[in-house]
């Protein structure tokens, strides 16, 4: 029996310093984990349908389920203490119960983290996103967005941007890597998570400071429903790591062209610091082919503006406008050329964001979209049925006096996703009126429209008492012919302890 050396959080904790001396990629997040102190929390939603609406529960962190009408009760806490001089330790809990149909009781967060000198070890299960983006506004990150349930990890990296040495701090680094676990909920079991980040920028304390980096993400090792296990050595991982072909006893096509399920994103962009107004534009470029990292599908991309104001400008905090397209996808599946000169199959082309031949349930975990939620899930967690969309979605936060007011306006025209000889019908043939010929030439087609709105204010309740009362209420509604029209509210009462 060969030894399995990630299978298990408790083998991985043991050997990850030795994995990390070969693996220096440093990280990025744009949210780090800057909670702290404790809270209690109940909220409520009433939905007009058995479904949630998007805005209610997307972008959540998972906490809300998409399943209509329902109640939630969290109790989390976060805390930090430095230990010596520089070196500090964190550990937080965020417990959520949700009685009702689909009752749980589950920690959406649980970790604990060391943090000395710019860099950062943390295990568990934390708040993460990337690449580069308005994790707080935006439609959701073409890499890993807040979507989902987080995903439990191991992850080391650098603790926000830091100066490189001999720079003069004109150039600054972002990054980490990581292991995780994307546990059973899927078409293969017991699948691994390799998530490694890089990016640079440019300008130190200078008013204009652009960036660039890449996110790179991998699905491996796993249990198929037939109980055949994918092998998990360090040999396999190593491949993963470097994006390279397994050997013969791993899956078919990983044996001549790379290991497990690739993608990520190129991203670009830049900081703009102009008369106390804080800019941020982005970009990134989807891709899951390696001739991609070259951008061949350089249309399909998410930007993103994302404009924070000082506070002297009246009622208005911070706004947003992304645009997102992702029909190209290097263009139709359609046959090679120069047939199999190296034993990859008669096709290629055709990305297919998010879904894969043998990890059939795509980016996703437990049911959720890891990446943008804008993408469409088929409902038997077997991959994304409409992956080709252009959108436009804009948000604003703004306060007035002790309230605080957040909107969220969202437009996607959709058109379900290119016939594929490696991912069967997904349920896009019937919704969409998409035929296939010769296996992979698209036939007829239609696009469906869909609007998801979402409209909320915070703001404290005067109770006379030591401890802060925020009270939210939020209505959202959703509107085309994509997932339907309904209409939910949302309120809820937060106890800062």
């Amino acid at each position: 029996m060969k030894m399995n050396c990630f299978s298990t959080p408790k083998k991985v904790a043991k050997s990850f310093y030795l994995l990390l001396l070969f693996a220096l990629h440093p990280v990025v997040t744009e949210e780090s984990f800057a909670q702290s102190g404790s809270f209690i929390e109940t909220s409520a939603i009433l939905s007009s349908d058995p479904v949630t609406p998007f805005w209610l529960q997307s972008n959540r962190q998972g906490i809300y389920s998409p399943s209509g009408s329902q109640f939630l009760f969290r109790a989390a806490s976060h805390h930090k203490r430095e230990i010596t001089s520089g070196f500090y330790l964190r550990a937080g809990a965020d417990l959520a119960a949700r009685p009702g149909t689909h009752s749980t009781l589950y920690f959406n967060q649980g970790y604990v983290a060391a943090e000395a000198y710019g860099f950062e070890l943390i295990a568990g299960r934390f708040h993460n996103s990337s690449p580069v983006h308005d994790p707080l506004l935006g439609s959701g990150s073409m890499g890993i967005s807040t979507n989902a349930i987080p995903v439990p990890q191991v992850r080391l990296g650098l603790t926000g941007w830091t100066p490189l040495p001999f720079t003069g701090n004109f150039v600054e680094v972002q990054g980490h890597i990581s292991h995780g676990w994307l546990g059973s909920r899927r078409y293969i079991s017991n699948v691994l998570l390799h998530e490694k980040i890089f990016a640079l920028r440019f300008g130190g304390e200078r008013a204009f400071r652009p960036y660039a980096g890449i996110a790179h993400y991998a699905k491996w090792g796993g249990t198929d429903p037939n109980g055949r296990t994918v092998p998990v050595r360090w040999s396999d991982y190593f491949n993963v790591l470097l994006a390279r072909a397994g050997d013969e006893e791993t899956p078919g096509p990983d044996q001549s062209y790379v290991l497990g399920d690739h993608l990520g994103a190129v991203n670009a962009g830049f900081y703009w610091t102009l008369n106390d107004t804080e800019i941020l534009v982005y970009r990134q470029f989807p891709f899951e082919l390696k001739a991609n990292l070259m951008l061949r599908s350089y249309m399909d991309a998410l930007t993103g503006l994302s404009v924070t104001l000082p506070d002297r400008v009246p009622f208005l905090d911070r706004f947003l406008y992304e645009y997102i397209y992702t029909k190209f996808q290097a263009g139709p599946r359609e046959l090679r050329d120069d047939r199999d000169p190296d034993d990859r199959g008669d096709y290629r082309y055709n990305e297919n964001y998010y879904n894969h031949y043998f990890y059939r349930s795509g980016w996703t975990y437990h049911m959720r979209s890891l990446g943008t939620p804008l993408f469409t899930l088929n409902e038997d967690n077997l991959g994304i049925l409409n992956n080709r969309i252009v959108g436009h979605h804009v948000a604003f936060i703004s306060s007035v006096s002790t309230f605080t007011f957040t909107g969220k306006v969202t437009f996607t025209r959709n058109f379900g996703k290119m016939c594929d000889n490696r991912v069967p019908d997904l349920g896009e043939g019937a919704l969409f009126g998409i035929g296939c010929v010769n296996i992979v030439e698209n036939v007829g087609g239609r696009s469906l429209d869909q609007w998801a709105f979402l409209f909320g204010a915070e703001a404290p309740v005067p109770l006379g008492t030591t401890l802060p009362l925020l009270a939210t209420l939020e209505v959202a509604f959703d509107r085309g012919g994509l997932t339907g029209n309904r209409t939910g509210l949302l309120f809820g009462l937060r106890w800062q302890l």
